[in-house]
């Protein structure tokens, strides 16, 4: 919708997990949404995010007042967050509200998160924002991307607080040798066949950008 991230819903036999909550400008249209597939804001246990800018933090707020999820961030930015100093979210940067929020689990690199079945491995991919993450799936054959990497070859921005150009490219040359079939964006489409062609594009593309020719 617009601005907002793309949201991604995990239900496994006793967790309902959503990666990113968008703006927060529409949540009421995202929970109907969940409705109509048999899920509600209360019955989300967990909210990973992918970093912490307002178009995938911004829905949170809703579904704490519905429910008590646990929240991961990871702790480039969670610590930042716990300690009160909102500025990465971009909230002020875009005329957005935000309330203070608390963060329950500051990730790292090679945390695994487990939701019975499904293990999300936690990469850490700074160039967006210092704490961007990939959760990869292994068993799925699945990425989850964030912002770092977009389909044809895109990735995301580094000019808002904390972008770092050389960083970003370091990060997508570490996720163009994982091996996945699928990724899932934190905008635009899915890439539901060789995803991982698609991330290798998206690092030539950036370093040909940000560090001159091949």
């Amino acid at each position: 919708m617009g601005f907002d991230s793309n949201i991604i819903l995990i239900k496994t036999d006793n967790r309902v997990v959503l990666v990113d909550t968008g703006t927060g400008m529409h949540a009421s249209d995202i929970e109907r949404e969940l409705q109509s597939i048999g899920v509600t804001y209360e019955d989300v246990t967990d909210i990973v995010l992918t970093h912490s800018h307002i178009d995938h933090i911004g829905g949170v707020p809703a579904i704490l007042k519905a429910g008590e999820p646990k929240i991961y961030l990871h702790k480039e930015e969670a610590d930042r967050i716990n300690s009160g100093d909102m500025t990465l979210t971009l909230a002020s940067t875009f005329g957005a509200q935000l309330p203070p929020l608390r963060i329950d689990v500051a990730l790292k690199e090679g945390d695994v998160l487990t939701f019975d079945d499904v293990k999300l491995h936690v990469y850490h991919t700074p160039g967006h924002s210092i704490g961007s993450i990939c959760l990869h799936e292994k068993r799925l054959n699945l990425l989850i991307t964030g912002d770092t990497m977009f389909p044809g070859g895109s990735f995301g921005r580094v000019d808002f607080p904390t972008g770092n150009p050389a960083a970003l490219v370091a990060s997508l040359k570490r996720i163009a040798e994982l091996d996945f079939e699928i990724a899932l964006a934190g905008h635009m489409n899915a890439i539901t066949h060789d995803a991982k062609r698609s991330a290798m594009y998206s690092y030539e593309m950036a370093r040909s950008m940000f560090t001159g020719p091949l």
